[in-house]
């Protein structure tokens, strides 16, 4: 792997980042192991052409966080979700790294590292949970490589958790 370009989670979404994330949602490649709404694509097609582009945020925030991952000085190349999870003070993470172009360079792991310093020093969260499908073999590295622990799963996800105590040892170890 190759070593990850410096990226950050960028708060603000513009109709630009819309027309990306639809491109990303139309790809097999990016959607085979998400968990999306079938109608995703024609719902972000209309949020596009009739939301004001201000409201953008207000739309994708509803149901937690979002983030468009950036790459300094460029579009948006991903984006990661934080929506609150079962239990008190826990958020259940979801990334996409959208341009398959940049696949294996490492920025789903620095999405993930942003996503928990994010969680755990800004929003104060006590867990957080992914939760992956067993055959996507990326993400499962990713999500071990910054901390997540195998947890109890269900149903055909894999779950992994970390906890904000697992989070504040490993930056004191580093």
């Amino acid at each position: 792997m190759k070593k990850a370009a410096s990226i950050y989670l960028r708060t603000e979404i513009c109709r630009r980042d819309v027309d990306r994330m639809i491109c990303w949602m139309e790809s097999p490649n990016v959607i085979k192991y998400l968990n999306e709404d079938p109608n995703i694509v024609p719902w972000l097609k209309r949020l596009n052409a009739s939301t004001p582009e201000p409201m953008l945020n207000y739309h994708f925030n509803r149901m937690g966080r979002f983030f468009m991952v950036c790459r300094r000085d460029e579009d948006g190349v991903g984006f990661v979700r934080l929506m609150p999870a079962d239990g008190r003070n826990a958020y259940e993470i979801v990334y996409v790294i959208g341009e398959e172009s940049l696949w294996g360079q490492g920025l789903g792991e620095s999405a993930v590292r942003c996503a928990q310093a994010q969680a755990f020093l800004e929003m104060r969260a006590e867990r957080m949970v992914a939760k992956i499908m067993p055959r996507n073999r990326r993400s499962i590295r990713c999500v071990c490589a910054c901390g997540f622990e195998s947890a109890e799963s269900s149903g055909e996800l894999l779950r992994f958790e970390m906890t904000s105590a697992a989070y504040f040892q490993r930056l004191r170890e580093a």
